[in-house]
């Protein structure tokens, strides 16, 4: 994974491994995840406090387009469009999720989009400088997470106020020196905070806001991390191939 010279040999200093994604060396990623199928959790409200906070940084910049990259079956859309009923609302995703949310959410757009693959989305500028965007515990499951993350650069790039992403802080869930793979079996990896940020970073992107956030609404503690990001590190810097 080509990343930033700078970050990269930072990360060398600190035992993290430019190579596999700022991970510590010798971390085992799991090369086949499960296909997440978003459907009932048993009444429990996964990450609950992600897209409201998004919903406030969107106040706070004067959107009212949320843009959700990985939106399963829309469901925390579907609440926050209950509270903001006149903000626009697409969600991107792959596969059954987003196939059931053309099929049965009647408000929105709904785009299928490989974000293993995909880099750019056709919208237009007009849309994109009302637009916050939303990966909400998406990169955990994603084998190639960088092409995801130079999406959401080239979408700030665009013209996005800002990104709000979060994902499992392994430190918090197995442990720091947890040797992976993750339990979960639709997870690739998980990272701990520090070597989370210095993805973020090698990809272009500043972290504007950082903080952990409630995993569940059941209890779980605050095991997630939620990184706010509003402007690229190097607008004119091509993203890597």
């Amino acid at each position: 994974m080509p990343t930033d010279d700078i970050a990269a040999g930072n990360a060398v200093a600190s035992g993290l491994d430019p190579d596999l994604y700022f991970l510590p060396y010798g971390y085992e990623q799991r090369g086949t995840p499960e296909y997440f199928v978003d459907g009932e959790q048993d009444g429990v409200v996964w990450q609950p406090d992600v897209y409201p906070f998004a919903a406030q940084v969107a106040l706070a910049n004067d959107c009212d387009v949320v843009i959700d990259l990985g939106c399963g079956r829309g469901g925390k859309l579907v609440a926050l469009q209950a509270a903001q009923p006149g903000w626009g609302y697409i969600g991107v995703d792959i596969g059954p999720n987003i196939a059931w949310c053309q099929q049965n959410l009647p408000f929105g757009q709904w785009i299928e989009a490989d974000l293993e693959t995909c880099r750019t989305l056709p919208l237009p500028a007009e849309v994109l400088r009302r637009t916050v965007l939303v990966c909400s515990d998406v990169l955990e499951h994603l084998v190639r997470p960088e092409v995801a993350m130079d999406l959401i650069g080239s979408l700030l790039h665009g013209g996005a106020r800002a990104a709000v992403l979060s994902t499992p802080a392994r430190e918090l869930r197995a442990g720091p020196a947890d040797p992976g793979p993750p339990r979960n079996t639709s997870h690739v990896r998980e990272w701990a905070s520090r070597e989370f940020r210095a993805f973020v970073r090698a990809r272009g992107l500043e972290i504007a806001d950082f903080s952990l956030t409630r995993s569940d609404d059941a209890g779980g503690g605050r095991t997630t991390q939620l990184a706010l990001i509003q402007s690229r590190v190097w607008p004119g810097k091509g993203a890597a191939r």
